[in-house]
Parts: C-alpha cells; structure tokens; sequence
C-alpha cells in the first residue's frame, strides 16, 4: 500500500512540473525519492524507463535530479530510442538534460541513424537533440551508406550535422570507400553529395 502512495505521489510531482521542459513519464521496479527543498531527487531501479516526448530511454538505474528534475542519469545496459528523430544507441552511462535537450556520454556508444543512413560510434559522444549536432570523441567511427558500398569515417574527433548532413573530421583522419582510401589532418564530407575535401599532410590511395 505504501509502495502504491509513493508512486501516486511522484505522478503528482511529475505532473506538476513547469513546462520548462517537455512533460516527462517514468516507471521502475522499486522506486526511492527523496524531497528535501534543493536536492530532490527520484531514483528508479530494477528495468527504469523514462519517456520525454518522442525520446525512451531504458537502463538498470537512474536517477532524476536539479531544479525541475532537469537531469536524467542513467547507468547500466542503457538504451535510447527516438523515433520521431529517427535514432538509437547503447551505450553503459548517459546524462540527459531535458531543459537543453542534450546528451552527454562518457562510455564507449553506438549510435544509429535511420534518417542518415549512418551508424557511428565512440567512446565520448555529446548530442545536441534540437540542433541536430552530434559531437564524438576518441576511437570515433561513422559508417554511410552509399549506393558504392559502405565509406567509413575515423579520426580522433567529428562533428556531424544531421540536418545537414555533413561530417568534420580532425586528428588522424581517414576514409576508406570503393575501396579508395583517404588520409589528412583534417577531412570535410558532404554526405548528401559525396564530396570529400582534404587539408593537411594529404595522402591517399585511388583503385582504378
């Protein structure tokens, strides 16, 4: 019975929040909240899921806490699904903010983009939602999908616009397509049109 009253009361919590940031849902196997005036906080364990609009996230554990229940933790197997933005990924440790609609990843992440056509992964990612930029860092790997076959992106650190579909490379960059190869310092790839441009101790290798 108790268990019941506490979830009662976090659906009111929940449901009086200011609309600040997009309504957000939750549900756990065992749930613990603590509501002490500036350090509230929800934690959800044994399979959390929270929704946010179009975005599920799933994970072990999490923890909802600031001002609001701003930021959304999560550790352990997490899963991200958006199909509205046409995305998903795994990763072991995520930070979402729902007022600035980003995330933050310091665990090694795969991410998949069905609008893009494009799989990528790395060991750091941040990913700003509304903006459309994803940001990877160290071991970063994009795949495109091309009618010539799979072009594979590395370097040490890119920027990719999914609205725009372009992808900036830096540290180390390399792409391997058809079954060309591409090495500079830095590289710029329009995804849509296919156009690579090189900068920096250029080399390369063309098949005929």
């Amino acid at each position: 019975m108790r268990n019941h009253l506490y979830l009662a009361l976090l659906l009111s919590i929940v449901l009086l929040l200011p609309l600040s940031a997009q309504d957000i849902s939750f549900k756990g196997g065992s749930t613990r909240m603590k509501m002490q005036e500036g350090s509230e906080t929800i934690l959800l364990q044994d399979g959390a899921e929270v929704q946010v609009g179009s975005l599920l996230l799933r994970s072990n554990t999490m923890e909802l806490y600031g001002k609001d229940f701003r930021f959304v933790r999560c550790e352990g197997e997490v899963t991200l699904q958006d199909e509205e933005r046409g995305i998903s990924l795994v990763t072991s440790s995520l930070l979402f903010d729902r007022v600035e609609e980003t995330l933050l990843i310091d665990s090694w992440v795969e991410l998949e983009d069905s609008n893009n056509q494009v799989g990528a992964s790395a060991a750091r990612m941040e990913f700003f939602l509304q903006e459309g930029i994803v940001l990877l860092q160290v071991q970063a790997r994009l795949l495109k999908h091309t009618e010539d076959g799979p072009m594979v992106c590395r370097s040490d650190f890119m920027k990719f616009d999914r609205d725009k579909e372009m992808l900036d490379l830096k540290g180390r960059a390399s792409i391997v397509w058809k079954p060309d190869t591409y090495e500079a310092q830095t590289i710029t790839v329009n995804l849509k049109t296919e156009e690579i441009r090189m900068e920096g101790s250029i080399k390369g290798t063309i098949h005929g």
